[in-house]
């Protein structure tokens, strides 16, 4: 059984193994036509991403209401203010035109405010009209139009053909124009960290335009801070970890790595598309200092927990400088919790915990009955136990939310939700792709498209 969906991804199912197969999408350059009827050599993207010749339609073959002129509602994908020339995507049909326009075309945005041709917006819908001839006598704003601008965290739902952001969901049409720096990209290759604006009429979505891309940071000279913490400004904070490769949004940020007390920064610039490598291998690990710590604590049957792990405090306890999490528990008594610092060779610590009351225990016991019984309702993961394989491009190195992976073919443990794919390999260009990964029992593999040739290097 084959099952096909819009947005480039085909799936297999054959004896309970699943394989899904992106497709990256080609247009051939373009035939210089003139005229509102005819259309552009672009293909036309139509489900399963199976790229087939766009049926020949001359102007006079296009239905119209009027005889002398052609009427068409359409995406802008293109425009050349050299040659006088426009792309739209029949919003009704998914079909692109070339549109010739004259110096003599009125052109105006959705409030009728008129504009030059360099103040179209790519990824806006206009409302075309041609003359008998075929150029472009007016192109206007559709006023029909509705924009979602400036949203991150947007998610594709392939097989429902739905986009959703922040507990919206819209449909988009399967021919829907997906537009980054005024090039056609794939669906698949929006990933959360990007900012996209979403165009449409009605409660269908037509266009998708790339506000704020992606780029790719490699780090460099890390082990220090293995098993500690990244921070990238504000956006993304995540563990270290060796060889790592992240997908973050194109801006300039403050990158920090810490471990314990060893903490190192740099400033880094990303490009949308681009790779920048940041090294770290300055910051070296010093000789750890440590004190002896003398716990007081009543009562003294209390259960103490360091940064996570149970201690015996029966004795002074040796801890690194710096900052720890000293968790107390005991029958009777409120849960203590202090950030205890050890700054010099010998100190002491002294802690009286407080005595619950029957109202805090029995509020006690009933969050933890709801709690109980809430996880008693979450769904069983069925991914556990599965693997996802990646079987092409063969050589290039898989990270899957920056984590490294290896090198494809290569497979890593199935988990359901949102992954970001990354593929970086020497002489050709980074690449990310986002999958779904359903919450459903057996094997994934997936072959992603080959990788363009070229440096994608800062």
């Amino acid at each position: 059984m084959t099952v096909e969906k819009n947005i480039g991804v085909q799936i297999f199912m054959n004896n309970k193994k699943t394989i899904k197969k992106i497709f990256a999408v080609f247009l051939l350059p373009a035939l210089l036509l003139s005229g509102c009827g005819k259309q552009s050599s672009n293909k036309t993207l139509i489900p399963g991403s199976s790229i087939l010749p766009a049926p020949t339609k001359a102007v006079t073959e296009m239905e119209t209401k009027k005889a002398n002129q052609i009427d068409l509602t359409g995406v802008l994908t293109y425009v050349n203010t050299d040659d006088l020339i426009m792309h739209f995507v029949d919003i009704d049909t998914g079909t692109e035109y070339e549109v010739a326009y004259t110096g003599g075309t009125d052109i105006q945005d959705k409030y009728g405010k008129i504009i030059a041709a360099t103040g179209t917006q790519l990824g806006q819908i206009y409302d075309v009209t041609c003359n008998k001839s075929g150029k472009a006598t007016e192109i206007h704003g559709s006023s029909d139009a509705w924009e979602k601008n400036s949203l991150t965290g947007v998610e594709f739902d392939e097989s429902a053909r739905r986009v959703k952001q922040a507990g919206s969901s819209y449909v988009y049409a399967s021919y829907a124009a997906v537009l980054s720096n005024a090039n056609k990209i794939n669906i698949a290759q929006i990933v959360a960290q990007d900012e996209v604006t979403l165009r449409g009429v009605g409660d269908t979505v037509y266009s998708i335009t790339v506000d704020k891309g992606h780029g790719y940071i490699t780090f460099q000279g890390v082990d220090a801070f293995i098993g500690g913490y990244a921070s990238i400004g504000t956006k993304q904070l995540f563990e270290v970890t060796s060889g790592m490769l992240t997908t973050t949004q194109e801006g300039t940020y403050t990158v920090e790595l810490q471990k314990g007390s060893l903490t190192g920064t740099k400033t880094v610039t990303v490009a949308r598309d681009a790779s920048v490598t940041v090294d770290f291998s300055e910051f070296t690990t010093k000789a750890t200092q440590r004190g002896a710590v003398n716990f007081s604590i009543t009562p003294a049957n209390a259960v103490m927990t360091i940064d996570g792990v149970e201690t015996d405090y029966s004795q002074p306890v040796s801890l690194a400088y710096g900052k720890h999490r000293v968790v107390l528990s005991a029958n009777g008594y409120e849960q203590y919790v202090e950030t205890v610092a050890v700054s010099q060779a010998y100190q002491t610590v002294v802690i009286d915990m407080t005595a619950s009351s029957a109202t805090t225990t029995a509020a006690s016991s009933t969050k933890t009955a709801t709690t109980a019984a809430n996880k008693a309702t979450t769904a069983a993961d069925l991914t556990s136990g599965y693997t996802v394989n990646i079987t092409a491009p063969e050589g290039a190195a898989l990270y899957v939310d920056s984590v490294y992976i290896g090198l494809v073919p290569c497979s890593f443990h199935k988990s359901y939700g949102s992954k970001t794919i990354t593929l970086s390999k020497s002489g050709y260009k980074t690449v990310s792709y986002t999958v779904a990964i359903a919450n459903a029992a057996g094997n994934l593999t997936y072959a992603f498209p080959d990788m363009e040739e070229g440096s994608d290097t800062q």
